[in-house]
């Protein structure tokens, strides 16, 4: 029999858990990360729960309220909303409850952590006419307001599910328990949130057997087992329901064949002819960052997520999560040998292991951030005081170092045609600053560091470049409604050709083959040919594009604000195909693709992974 569906509209989750914790008077949990990431797996079971869910581990109180805020206020109609949180409640002296962040003062929560009242007023402002809270923390019955739910509806109403409901771990006054922790490496869900995943991934939870499991049966499902294991917690369920909400199905048990009840002999392990496997292409999504982020970079087979002051790193095949790794600045690093490069403390250069989050040995010098990048094993570093470094990374020497005069600036050096090419800024000659740029274009050689050629634009110079062998295309800066593509010789520095476009440019250009691609705001793909700059073609996208253009072989890709990555087919620029999913903007960055799939970071802060055949 098929499955019932479980609503129109989009079934969404944002779950927030917070274990660690700056005050003393705050004790670290263990329980919270591991709450979210096994509550994470049964919601977005597409046979259980078909959520798409957003986690939020250990995040600053802006991010959080931020996301609660935009979790709630862009929901529809017809949406299912899951709000759930772990971590500590923290309760003031007027019995108000507080969600504790990391840096929680709990004798000061008002301004420091999450009222329970501001996520009220977000909730009452949301448009879904379907909310589950989930809260998992001490003196979490605190968090409902009033009214017990209704008694339990019929069949089609579950269906349709309306209501706004609160599930609490406990009472106001009650302490909320986490799991019994062997030891640190194996951390245990808390007792709450362990009843919740089992009801969902057994579907022990159904208790009427329709193959649905509802928010009031997953209630009393969890009452009732921490009950019967005799834990000290009395769960709680409020707010004004209408209709019972539909929350997950029961996930079909696959049988397995047996020679005993097919009454048929099996063969023998050296006889039976091996079946070939088939292999599916299958897409699929993990969770990586708390929020938009970078587009990942794929490096000594890893993929890392920027966000702001953290790298997320997985490995590419398995996608096991490996240590995250805390930056001091908010700069993209460097990437090299399956090590991360950015500055640490006073700006020194540092490195990091992508794959155990341990220092590893670096030359003594101090970086710019954000500036770094690395060419056949050596390291390009500007300086905050306007030098230029080439670092080997095999031997950690510094080859060269060469003073610019000025700092580098916008983006990271670019090594082209034997030299290595930088954007510097000074500023501006106060009797002429109509007619000249404070931004140049720098090269030194890429052997010596010794000076080749400089370029002096006639306008301000946007820090979205790209840079071949072939050329170096810019992106100058005319009116305020348009701007113009420089390009540049990269041997000499000499202007070759220009062209005017019709908007800004809403990402950085790409070269491709022949090709300089690019994207505007008013949602055009342009084609331009590299050698004379001629337009060659002309498309329209649904939105402007979030991040530069890219290709895998003669497919080009560009993802836009309408939530549709396309495919197009080159040189001419036919549209092959689209994929819906909305990215995380990155103006100079792309997805990453190897192997016939891309990597890609959504605008939730997730890690999708497509085949690139995919129809």
């Amino acid at each position: 029999m098929t499955a019932q569906a479980l609503g129109d509209g989009h079934r969404r989750a944002l779950l927030i858990g917070t274990g660690t914790y700056d005050h003393p008077g705050l004790p670290a949990l263990l329980s919270p990360e591991v709450d979210c990431t096994r509550l994470t797996e049964v919601l977005r079971d597409p046979e259980i729960g078909q959520f798409e869910v957003q986690q939020l581990v250990d995040a600053d109180r802006s991010t959080l309220e931020r996301a609660i805020g935009e979790f709630f206020l862009t929901a529809q109609r017809d949406d299912v909303c899951l709000l759930y949180f772990s971590c500590h409640g923290v309760v003031n002296r007027n019995d108000k409850l507080y969600f504790a962040v990391r840096d929680t003062d709990p004798d000061r929560p008002a301004y420091s952590a999450i009222s329970a009242s501001l996520v009220h007023e977000v909730m009452d402002e949301c448009r879904a006419r379907s909310i589950i809270t989930v809260v998992d923390c001490c003196y979490s019955g605190l968090f409902i307001p009033g009214a017990k739910g209704s008694v339990s509806a019929g069949f089609e109403d579950v269906l349709a599910g309306q209501g706004r409901v609160i599930i609490t771990a406990g009472t106001r006054v009650q302490r909320a328990w986490e799991g019994d922790h062997s030891g640190t490496e194996t951390p245990a869900l808390s007792r709450f949130t362990e009843t919740i995943v089992d009801g969902l991934r057994s579907g022990d939870a159904d208790l009427n057997g329709d193959g649905l499991i509802t928010v009031q049966e997953l209630f009393r499902y969890a009452s009732e087992r921490l009950h019967q294991d005799g834990i000290e917690q009395t769960p709680r369920m409020g707010g004004e329901m209408q209709y019972d909400i539909a929350l997950a199905r029961v996930k079909k048990k696959r049988r397995q064949r047996s020679s005993r009840t097919t009454g048929k002999k099996e063969p023998s392990r050296r006889t039976a002819s091996p079946r070939p496997r088939l292999q599916l292409e299958s897409p699929w999504r993990v969770s990586a960052a708390s929020g938009p982020a970078r587009q990942p970079v794929l490096s000594d087979g890893t993929l890392i997520v920027h966000e702001k002051y953290s790298l997320h790193v997985l490995d590419a095949e398995s996608r096991r999560r490996y240590p995250l790794i805390q930056t001091n600045y908010v700069g993209s690093p460097a990437f090299h040998g399956g090590a991360a490069y950015f500055p640490g403390p006073g700006r020194w250069l540092r490195s990091v292991d992508l794959r155990t989050g341990r220092p590893r040995r670096s030359a003594r010098l101090q970086v710019s951030d954000g500036l770094l990048s690395v060419c056949a094993d050596i390291l390009y570093a500007p300086g905050p005081d306007g030098s230029l470094h080439s670092i080997d990374l095999l031997s950690g020497e510094i080859c060269w170092s060469q003073p610019l005069g000025k700092p580098v600036i916008g983006c990271a050096p670019e090594v082209a045609a034997g030299s290595v090419i930088v954007m510097t800024e000074e500023p501006r000659p106060s009797d002429d600053a109509a007619n000249h740029s404070g931004r140049h274009v720098v090269a030194v050689l890429e052997a010596t560091g010794r000076p080749n050629w400089s370029y002096q634009p006639d306008g301000q110079l946007s820090p979205e470049w790209v840079v071949t062998d072939s050329g170096i295309y810019l992106v100058q800066e005319v009116e305020s409604s348009h701007q113009r593509i420089v390009a540049v010789d990269p041997t000499n520095g000499e202007p070759l050709w220009q062209f005017e476009t019709a908007a800004d440019l809403a990402a950085a250009p790409a070269v491709v083959g022949e090709l300089v691609i690019f994207g505007d705001v008013d949602n055009r793909l342009v084609a331009l040919d590299t050698k004379s700059g001629a337009q060659l073609w002309e498309r329209k996208t649904k939105g402007h594009v979030l991040t530069r253009p890219f290709t895998v072989g003669d497919t080009l890709f560009t993802a836009d604000r309408a939530a549709t990555l396309t495919a197009w087919k080159l040189p001419v620029g036919r549209k092959l195909r689209s994929y819906d999913v909305l990215l995380s903007p990155d103006h100079q960055g792309c997805p990453a693709a190897t192997n016939g799939w891309i990597y890609l970071t959504d605008s939730h802060g997730d890690i999708h992974a497509l085949p690139t055949s995919l129809r």
